[in-house]
């Protein structure tokens, strides 16, 4: 293992015995990159193979996994919060494995290649700002899916749909997979359409499955309200600046009052 330098521990030693022991000591403590030539399988409600090509994986205390490219914005495999992960020598290989159990899921990372292994402390307690982005807005409610509705279960962000991707997608208290569309702004019939698609989409493939679409916004036009009713789709009013000065509140009353929000 590396010297500690302004929290980072770099692993100078890339052999695979050296790595799996850095790698069993770090993850799930404190966030670990690691930069490599790797394949991916995914195993869970469906199936995903990522051939071999260089790629930065980043794995996160609380459970969470990114694998990057060098190009582009998302990253071509994840997974949320909540996921188990190890490590372990399989031949000659180094496989890192990120496992869930609610859902079901495990993505199987195969190191054929390691340029760089480190880990990081991170100290960031500083919540939100709800005046940024959709994409801010839509992490903060995977965090409080309460917000959208008592027992609401977050699977994913931007899940493919074939007509676009899915703000969140999950299931409610009664099994049923939940659609929502995330707005920062008043929501119209343009928006209210954009969710009828995806829920469409995501009734033929679930058959009998039952599927609810729900549009979340600060405010919806008295035309879109009456479309999403006829459609049997439904509307959460949320007030994203009411929200920001109540997390602005609490955090002023403490970690605590935080936790309990």
């Amino acid at each position: 293992m590396g010297p500690l330098v302004s929290g980072a521990r770099v692993l100078r030693d890339l052999t695979p015995e050296a790595a799996v022991e850095f790698l069993r000591h770090e993850l799930g403590h404190r966030m670990v990159q690691v930069a490599a030539r790797c394949s991916i399988d995914y195993q869970g409600r469906a199936e995903s193979r990522l051939g071999s090509g260089e790629r930065l994986m980043i794995f996160k205390p609380d459970g969470t996994l990114l694998v990057h490219t060098s190009t582009k914005l998302k990253p071509v495999n994840w997974q949320p919060p909540g996921c188990t992960f190890s490590a372990s020598r399989e031949g000659e290989s180094l496989v890192i494995t990120a496992s869930r159990e609610k859902p079901r899921e495990t993505v199987r990372i195969a190191l054929e290649a390691v340029h760089l292994v480190f880990s990081l402390g991170l100290d960031d307690g500083v919540e939100l700002d709800l005046a940024g982005s959709e994409d801010d807005l839509q992490a903060f409610l995977a965090t409080r899916p309460q917000l959208i509705e008592p027992g609401f279960r977050f699977w994913r962000r931007e899940r493919a749909s074939g007509r676009g991707p899915m703000d969140l997608y999950g299931e409610d208290a009664q099994g049923r997979r939940v659609v929502v569309e995330v707005k920062r702004r008043a929501a119209g019939v343009k928006e209210a359409d954009q969710l009828r698609r995806y829920v469409e989409r995501e009734r033929a493939a679930r058959g009998e499955t039952p599927v609810r679409g729900i549009l979340v916004a600060p405010k919806v036009s008295d035309t879109a309200r009456k479309y999403l009713a006829d459609l049997s789709l439904e509307y959460r009013e949320l007030d994203w600046d009411k929200l920001r000065r109540g997390a602005a509140d609490l955090l002023k009353a403490g970690q605590k009052s935080l936790a309990d929000w």
